[in-house]
């Protein structure tokens, strides 16, 4: 307990120096420095939270205390300076609530001249109408409804999101039995203090809509078949998974996680409430499908972002780069298009997230029996394979997209009976949340903002050792149990 509090105070005065700060993003050296020393600290922190794992409540006031603090003090500083998405979302809040769709024109096109505001110019991408799907786009519209143009009350939005979900990670640790002080890695995490109580990312909502779905899992396994709350859960799973989706896509990928459990049918049911939510919006401004690239229409932005944007990526940087060299060597003098190796090792992404969902899909048949979890924490921890598999992959990895396995990690740790090399895949997972904060750096010089293949390395090569560290531990794990059951049998 003394362990815990010195940390979790020391992760105060960490924040307390970033509020100091004011403008992070003048301040990136600071900045870094102070984030790592908090990442620190958090370690520490989760250290003692699992040497001593049994379940003390008196340790839960402190962590939800704490917890608090961090994005109390953050709310304080100055609206978002690492990220100026904040400045879209209270845009499309304002034209939302102005009855103009979206994905119709662009920020800046004269045609939305009458709608104009001081913070218009301020939005990132204006050339482009909006990249965000429509829940977002409710929520954009609800939050600016309340407290127009105010970057704060997205923040404070952010942050209720976010307690939520760590409310949730609580209640579904507790249904399983599992010590409830684990949520500490998620609750206490600096990562998603700063990207939520500063940023005010919209991934909040979505974080909280995924951890929805798996705790009305939980509660659904946990009552009698066919019975209203049985009913009223698999509702409440559908409704949110759907939602989720909706807010920015990313979720659909957990589709062949979970669609055993769900059945046929509700999964039926999730895609076409997305369709249904997405037709209106697209038949108004277009699907942005074909035609010029101008970020117009439903997935115009998408498409943009798809065929251009790259950033902080591992696997897909270093396999272009490998593809634009050979064939440079082979076709320099031909003239061959740049474009070949970058669809190249596109595909390439595509096709190994694929093989992926296919994985997640067949091993999905072990966590269910007649439509039934046989065993939800297996599905939670299947739940990060294919997230973390398409961040890997991704060729755009900013700090915040970290943020969606965070609240997962909780349940990677072992249960009384499991192999403890099991909670080894819970380092790889911490490592990156804190050192993907290096990205950051790229926006050193806001004049000429460049990526730094040191940065890169220090973020990736870690991680894919750490991961193979994990995998190998799961791996002997897996002989062991052979080998118990092989002497059972004889």
């Amino acid at each position: 307990m003394l362990v815990l509090t010195i940390a979790g105070l020391l992760m105060e005065l960490c924040l307390v120096g970033m509020a100091l700060l004011q403008d992070l993003s003048e301040h990136m050296t600071a900045f870094l420095v102070i984030f790592g020393t908090a990442g620190l600290s958090y370690v520490a922190a989760v250290f003692c939270i699992l040497k001593y794992s049994k379940d003390r409540g008196n340790s839960l006031p402190l962590i939800w205390g704490l917890a608090i603090l961090f994005r109390v003090t953050l709310l304080l500083t100055t609206p978002p300076t690492l990220s100026s998405d904040v400045y879209r979302y209270i845009w499309d809040g304002r034209i939302m609530n102005a009855g103009v769709n979206p994905y119709a024109h662009a920020v800046d096109s004269p045609l939305l001249d009458p709608f104009d505001s001081p913070q218009r110019s301020l939005v990132n991408h204006s050339w482009m109408a909006s990249p965000y799907l429509p829940a977002a786009q409710g929520f954009f519209a609800a939050v600016y409804r309340l407290c127009p143009e105010s970057p704060l009350a997205f923040q404070i939005a952010a942050v209720l999101l976010d307690l939520l979900t760590g409310w949730l990670v609580i209640d579904v640790l507790r249904r399983l039995g599992l010590p409830r002080t684990r949520a500490l890695i998620y609750l206490w995490n600096p990562l998603v203090v700063v990207e939520f109580a500063h940023g005010a990312h919209v991934d909040a909502l979505m974080i909280c809509l995924i951890m929805a779905v798996f705790w009305s899992l939980v509660v659904r396994a946990s009552v009698v078949r066919r019975s209203w709350l049985w009913r009223l859960a698999s509702t409440v799973s559908v409704m949110t998974l759907a939602a989720a989706t909706l807010t920015k896509g990313l979720p659909v990928l957990l589709l062949p996680a979970v669609a055993r459990r769900l059945g046929w049918r509700q999964t039926a049911v999730t895609l076409g409430l997305v369709i249904a939510v997405c037709v209106p919006f697209g038949l108004g401004a277009g699907w942005g499908l074909v035609g010029p690239l101008n970020g117009e229409g439903l997935f115009g932005a998408l498409r943009i972002y798809t065929a251009y944007w790259r950033f902080n990526a591992g696997v897909y940087h270093w396999l272009e780069a490998a593809l634009s060299y050979c064939w440079s060597l082979g076709a320099a003098t031909l003239g061959m298009a740049d474009w070949v190796p970058v669809v190249a090792a596109r595909m390439f992404t595509l096709v190994a997230l694929g093989w992926v969902l296919i994985a997640v899909w067949r091993l999905g048949r072990m966590t269910s029996t007649k439509g039934r979890l046989s065993d939800t924490l297996a599905l939670l921890r299947l739940a990060i394979i294919p997230l973390a598999a398409y961040l890997l992959l991704a060729t755009t990895v900013h700090p915040w997209y970290v943020t969606v396995l965070i609240p997962l990690f909780p349940f990677l740790q072992p249960r009384e009976g499991e192999a403890t090399r099991t909670g080894r895949w819970l380092w790889p997972g911490l490592y990156f949340s804190v050192i993907v904060s290096l990205s950051y750096l790229t926006y050193l010089d806001p004049a000429s903002p460049r990526e730094n293949n040191l940065v890169r390395l220090t973020e990736y090569v870690p991680l894919y050792l750490l991961l193979m560290w994990s995998a190998c531990g799961s791996f002997l794990d897996t002989q062991a149990g052979d080998g118990s059951a092989s002497s059972t049998g004889q």
